[in-house]
């Protein structure tokens, strides 16, 4: 399982929202997009760019059996894009399941 979180506020205090996918799923969109490696933290910028990628690739319908999991990661990064103060995204395996 791989969780994707988009965080706003500081390091010592922040809200998040979080996004919950399988492993096989979240390869499938990164080959398919094109992303080579995704894993660890993105900044504000980053995510930006990503809800970008993830909005092209739904557009193309590539894996419209993934529609749902490319609308949610992308929600989640715009999310994060949009934040007036600090923000950025963590993509790592979800420990505990």
């Amino acid at each position: 399982m791989r969780s994707v979180k988009a965080f706003r506020g500081t390091r010592r205090s922040s809200i998040y929202r979080e996004f919950v996918l399988e492993d096989e799923a979240f390869d499938r969109i990164v080959e398919a997009a094109g992303l080579g490696s995704l894993e660890g933290e993105l900044d504000k910028d980053a995510a930006r760019r990503l809800a970008e990628d993830l909005t092209e690739l739904r557009a193309s319908v590539a894996l419209p059996e993934l529609d749902d999991h490319l609308t949610a990661i992308a929600e989640l990064a715009r999310w994060c894009g949009r934040a007036t103060g600090e923000a950025w995204l963590r993509i790592e395996p979800r420990t505990g399941v």
